[in-house]
């Protein structure tokens, strides 16, 4: 789940900026949840209870109070990692955005395909490997890494297995295992890549996965799965 911040002192701009994030997630494929605040010191309230913990703070600048640069600084000072991107109508504050590592400033009003771009490269730098993005068709879609369990080929491309569901893809099973993160997934047959953090067994002829269910191991491959397993239960200990 994607967890965004929209601090803006204008009602209608801030109904806007939450709209206009909400599209694009929506658009990109990934869970997310996006919370209104109406100043600093609300979102600040947020922060001090407990109730917020975000990936990404879309800030307006000129805010009465407290301005989204002075937020921004105490945001930085609380979390090295999470992301800032400032909305303004002025770039008088470019400068000062180094000093807190804003990832872009956008004018206001704010383009939709710019937005776009600042999330989509947001999620894939500072997300990853938490999310895969595969086009689908002309979409394009991105998926937490820890819901997928395995990959199958079929049906002239790929079947992405989670619990309870399944999403085709157009790509062969090599292409997907050049997309997918080496660390996290193994090819265990020939039509079959899985998930490493799903395996709870391993047999000399398949794998029991977290769901229940299982998958087979190819011969050839049966090694290669059983070094793998270890390397990642090595890497997660």
């Amino acid at each position: 789940m994607y967890h965004l911040a929209v601090c803006d002192d204008e009602p209608g701009a801030l109904d806007e900026l939450c709209r206009l994030c909400d599209d694009d997630l929506d658009a990109l494929g990934v869970r997310h949840r996006i919370v209104p605040f109406h100043s600093a010191g609300e979102l600040l309230d947020a922060l001090n209870s407990g109730e917020g913990r975000f990936d990404m703070f879309c800030l307006d600048i000129c805010m009465d109070g407290m301005t989204g640069m002075d937020l921004a600084r105490e945001l930085r000072r609380r979390d090295e990692r999470a992301s800032i991107i400032f909305v303004t109508c002025t770039d008088a504050f470019l400068r000062e955005g180094y000093s807190v590592r804003a990832m872009q400033y956008l004018g206001k009003p704010v383009d939709r395909e710019s937005l776009m771009d600042v999330l989509r490269n947001d999620i894939r730098l500072n997300h990853a490997p938490k999310l895969v993005t595969l086009r689908r068709g002309s979409h394009t879609v991105a998926m937490p890494i820890a819901d997928m369990l395995y990959v199958e080929s079929r049906d002239h491309g790929v079947y992405i297995h989670t619990s309870g569901d399944e999403r085709f893809f157009s790509m062969p099973l090599s292409e997907a295992e050049k997309l997918l993160p080496s660390e996290h997934f193994c090819r265990c047959h020939n039509s079959f890549l899985v998930n490493m953090a799903a395996i709870t067994e391993i047999g000399r002829h398949s794998l029991t996965l977290k769901d229940g269910g299982t998958i087979p191991i190819g011969r050839r491959y049966y090694e290669q799965t059983q070094l793998c397993l270890v390397r990642y239960l090595n890497a997660n200990a």
